[in-house]
């Protein structure tokens, strides 16, 4: 037979830096048919709002050396520049925006030349209103067509900051309020009108520098809490990493002097500080994930200001044309809160508090622009798109209220904790995860990986035209070598799991439930497989194992922990011990807590069976048949939580309809061992005051016989 591929669709929804990103590295590296639609509102992509300015004097706030589109080529860049007319500028340099969007343009450009003829891209010049997932397809709605594709990415990049109180609340019929990021934000300006630019960040110095470049004469006053002014990038010898994840502070305040304390050090050996912040670079992510959620909080409440100001700086010739509007007075900043804005004929009054002397400045001003960078909090963004995600609970706030929550693949959850297959990000929607990710080191990764993950991700099917002389060549399809099937008992809402080889066909039922023989032997029957043993993760109190009917009827063995109270088992398991079925490796684990002999079980690496030691965002309960509280926290968070974030989490019970997890959301989210201390889980443990299972005094000593009923 002749196999042809079906080309696979993937929707980029922006076509900036991050899309035009993921864009080039899935044309480099696609091996199979594949369509990708960049969906972008502009009609140039590549350049997003950072790289589209028409003012030359914009420049990069990072060196040459250091903007790269790709993490394993990290002279790209440069050579690009030396390549194509700026033979002139140096790894130092810090390059016009205006270049680096050409740049990110001809990246884009030569991957699509020389993507193979059947990887094609399609540019999109639209916006994306509304998303619907259906099945294994993705719909979305832009506003002019539909676009039907197997995967999306939302490289929705900066969304604008929203205005604060007061200015909110003024109805702006003059437009003297305007949004940095708008093309007419400076727009219509006399060179002597006076301008006031809330914020005093990043976009303030784009701001002004634009200002500048326009020969505006007038003044230029700027407000934030803190009034602090951007520093510039100076030389500083680079110095090892000092700090280390794993013990590393868990509190901002501990990391705060930590960080203090090693700049003082610097100081002291005539180091910049620069450098000290700069080591922090390659493990800053993993620092905030450390953090617990009310510390990420308080980040963000305390920190976060003097964090961005020593993190993100400008160009040295930057920091000159602002040094010098201060030396002349046409720049003034202050630190302090807006607390009145007036429309007048013609002008503003606004009223700002000080933030040292608490008095009050009124400030009569043409223009106000809102510089206070990006809206990151996705609860409250006035967006189709978001509302059209967040109504169909494809999304998840996060909750530090800073961007979306995502997997660590940059797969969408959504609002029940599920990772999505269709849906993922990249950029600013990770950053309430990953902290720092809106530079272009971070991107350029994030982009890499991303298509990486994509192109493991797709399946195509292929379309099978019949010809009777070829070979056959179903061989050169992947194959799976392992079945697994989820089966469920309603009454005792109890998971039992069949796993079976499937080249050798032989199957083993973990947890069976006595009620549920029937339906697992019609399964085995159906699927031609063979019984070869039933699998206990403990002594059940809440319903009566099936293994002992099973035996009877298969002539199956019966598997249960070691130290297990029960005296009709044919084989014990003990930790560490595993079981081999063909290709199959079930691997035990001790979990003593819920009972005092409890196993999860590994199987091929991959998915993890947590009975009732872990439950998707819960546990089981530590209160009769010798369960103890202490060894359940130290054996979920000691053992099953050292696992890979992307072991798969298969429980034994659920009562929401849930049916599986991970270990990184469970590490994440679930409610038990979040934020709790062992002496915390065990008091509430301790305190939970369930009643017990309403078969208990039945089911446990007909467990301990292998299923059978005493009398």
């Amino acid at each position: 037979m002749n196999l042809t591929v079906s080309p696979c669709t993937i929707a980029i929804i922006g076509g900036g830096l991050s899309g035009s990103l993921v864009a080039a590295n899935l044309l480099q590296n696609a091996t199979t048919p594949m369509s990708i639609k960049l969906v972008e509102r502009h009609s140039e992509v590549g350049r997003g709002v950072a790289y589209s300015t028409q003012v030359k004097e914009h420049l990069l706030n990072v060196p040459a050396d250091k903007m790269s589109a790709f993490p394993d080529e990290p002279d790209h860049f440069l050579n690009w520049l030396h390549e194509n007319g700026h033979a002139g500028v140096k790894a130092s340099s810090f390059v016009p925006r205006q270049v680096y969007g050409d740049y990110v343009q001809a990246t884009l450009s030569e991957a699509e030349a020389n993507a193979p003829a059947d990887v094609r891209l399609e540019r999109i010049v639209d916006e994306a209103i509304a998303i619907e997932t259906k099945s294994q397809r993705v719909m979305v709605s832009l506003k002019a067509q539909c676009l039907n594709v197997q995967k999306v990415v939302l490289a929705l990049g900066n969304f604008p900051a929203s205005l604060p109180e007061p200015l909110a609340s003024v109805e702006n019929d003059n437009r003297s309020i305007r949004d940095a990021w708008a093309d007419d934000a400076i727009a219509d300006l006399n060179p002597e009108h006076t301008i006031l630019l809330i914020g005093t960040g990043l976009t303030m110095v784009d701001t002004v520098v634009a200002l500048l470049a326009k020969e505006f004469r007038g003044k230029i006053h700027t407000v934030s809490r803190h009034g602090f002014m951007p520093f510039s990038h100076k030389p500083a010898t680079p110095i090892p990493t000092f700090i280390h994840p794993e013990t590393a502070p868990k509190t901002a305040r501990e990391l705060l002097h930590l960080v203090r304390h090693e700049v003082r050090l610097a100081g002291d050996g005539e180091q910049d500080w620069r450098a000290v912040i700069d080591a922090l670079r390659p493990v800053t992510q993993e620092l905030w994930q450390t953090l617990p959620l009310n510390e990420q909080k308080r980040f963000l409440r305390h920190v976060k200001a003097y964090w961005e100001l020593h993190r993100h700086r400008i160009a040295p010739e930057i920091a000159e044309m602002l040094d010098a509007a201060i030396q002349s007075s046409q720049l003034v900043y202050y630190a302090g809160r807006i607390q009145t804005c007036e429309e007048e004929e013609n002008k503003v009054a606004v009223t700002i508090r000080e933030r040292k002397t608490q008095a009050n400045i009124v400030l009569q001003v043409n223009r106000i622009v809102n510089c206070t960078g990006s809206n990151c909090n996705y609860r409250k963004l006035q967006h189709p798109l978001i509302s059209s995600l967040q109504e169909q609970r494809l999304i998840r706030p996060h909750a530090s209220s800073v961007g979306i929550d995502t997997a660590s693949n940059g797969a969408l959850i959504d609002a029940e904790g599920n990772s999505s297959e269709l849906l993922y990000t990249i950029g600013t929607p990770r950053k309430g995860n990953l902290w720092e990710t809106t530079a272009v080191p971070e991107i350029s990764l994030q982009a890499a990986n991303l298509a990486q993950e994509l192109l493991k991700s797709l399946h195509p099917k292929p379309n099978i035209v019949s010809d009777w002389f070829a070979p056959n060549q179903s061989s050169l399809l992947p194959k799976p070598v392992m079945l697994f099937r989820q089966l469920f008992d309603q009454e005792s809402s109890t998971y039992t799991y069949l796993i079976a080889d499937l080249k050798t066909k032989v199957a083993i039922l973990v947890d069976p439930v006595l009620e549920q023989v029937e339906r697992d032997l019609q399964v085995i029957q159906e699927l031609e497989l063979t019984l070869h043993s039933c699998l206990e993760t403990h002594i059940h109190a809440d319903h009566i194992t099936g293994a002992g009917k099973l035996k009877e009827l298969t002539n199956c063995l019966s598997i249960v922990p070691r130290y297990a109270e029960t005296t009709c088992a044919d084989r014990l398991i003990a930790d560490g011990n595993t079981l081999q079925l063909g290709n199959i490796q079930i691997r035990a684990i001790a979990t003593p807590g819920h009972t005092n002999s409890h196993m999860a079980y590994l199987v091929n690496g991959t998915h993890l069976l947590t009975g009732d030691a872990l439950f998707i965002r819960g546990c089981g309960r530590t209160d009769f048949q010798d369960g103890d509280a202490g060894l359940l926290y130290d054996a979920v968070t000691q053992k099953l939580f050292t696992l890979p974030n992307d072991t798969l989490v298969y429980p034994a019970h659920d009562y929401q309809g849930r049916t599986v997890s991970t270990i990184g959301e469970e590490k994440r989210w679930n409610p038990r061992f979040v934020e709790r201390s062992r002496s915390q889980f065990i008091t509430l443990m301790n305190n939970l005051n369930l009643p017990y299972p309403k078969k208990m005094l039945s089911a446990v000593p007909a467990n301990q016989h292998g299923g059978i009923l005493v009398n």
